[in-house]
């Protein structure tokens, strides 16, 4: 994991040294609001303008386009997160959980996705177990995939995981492999488990269809586990107050046996415990509890 440590997944991330990113964009929003110009008229001909800049960092800038806005524009500086993020779109196509995506270009590393204005207020608890819901879809997509899918993304079984040298980034690799059989023994032999989602109360809007959405996906990797996600949400209601973390575990569990998986409440507590230890997380934030 390769995000700065801050938030509910301190100690299991790592920062990357300083001077990673070969060819950093931008971060004066003007200057990329004219670059965002140049790309669309040599990629994206035939989208609304104006474009108005929402973001400008080294390694992402986010525009929307229109009055009101129509369509949002992603632009990667990096190859693997620009190809992390279409992945995510392709992975989780049918799962109604992301906004539609438009076009992809791999020459300009941007994506043209719809623009989600409603955003989901997560003060009461129907909207929260909404939420975990769309986690849960996320987390167990791969027992849905199309078998064109499932056949592309078997290289990443979590039972062949078991078998490989632990990542890097991972301290303590014993702790690391009972997490993965204990994913693996609650999802099935070929689960792909994919997790890491950027989890904020601002990235949760509905689509028009009335599902709601998550509208930033680049994190999303297939060898990490939904176990971060879960300690994300049960931070998530700590900073509220409410839900209680025991609460978000057992919605959690609820949304995941009814989507196919086998967790019960002590082997996912164990799963949690070997995900702190495997990585150094600071805090479960009793989620464990």
């Amino acid at each position: 994991m390769t995000t700065a440590p801050v938030g509910p997944l301190d100690g299991a991330a790592r920062t990357r040294p300083d001077g990673w990113l070969a060819n950093p964009l931008t971060t004066d929003p003007a200057t990329a609001e004219r670059q965002a110009y140049v790309i669309l008229a040599r990629h994206h001909a035939g989208e609304p303008g104006p474009v108005r800049c929402l973001t400008a960092r080294y390694r992402t800038a986010v525009f929307t386009l229109g009055v009101p806005p129509r369509r949002v524009l992603k632009r990667h500086a990096d190859e693997a997160g620009y190809l992390g993020e279409v992945l995510a779109y392709e992975l989780l196509a049918d799962e109604n959980v992301l906004p539609d995506l438009d076009r992809a270009c791999d020459t300009s590393r941007t994506l043209l996705v719809d623009h989600l204005d409603e955003a989901v207020t997560l003060a009461g608890t129907d909207a929260f177990d909404e939420l975990v819901r769309s986690v849960a879809l996320i987390h167990t997509a791969s027992a849905r995939w199309q078998p064109e899918v499932a056949e592309t993304m078997a290289p990443w079984h979590a039972r062949t995981a078991l078998d490989a040298p632990s990542p890097d980034w991972i301290t303590r690799p014993d702790d690391w492999r009972q997490l993965l059989q204990l994913v693996t023994d609650a999802h099935g032999p070929g689960y792909v488990p994919i997790g890491h989602l950027d989890l904020k109360p601002e990235h949760v809007r509905r689509r028009a269809d009335g599902h709601l959405a998550l509208i930033d996906a680049e994190t999303l990797r297939p060898d990490i586990t939904g176990l971060p996600d879960l300690i994300t949400l049960v931070h998530m209601a700590d900073q509220q107050g409410h839900p209680s973390p025991r609460w978000v575990r057992h919605a959690y569990l609820h949304h995941v046996r009814e989507l196919g998986a086998q967790w019960n409440d002590h082997d996912l507590i164990r799963a949690l415990a070997a995900f702190a230890a495997a990585t150094g997380l600071h805090s479960l934030h009793g989620a464990h509890d």
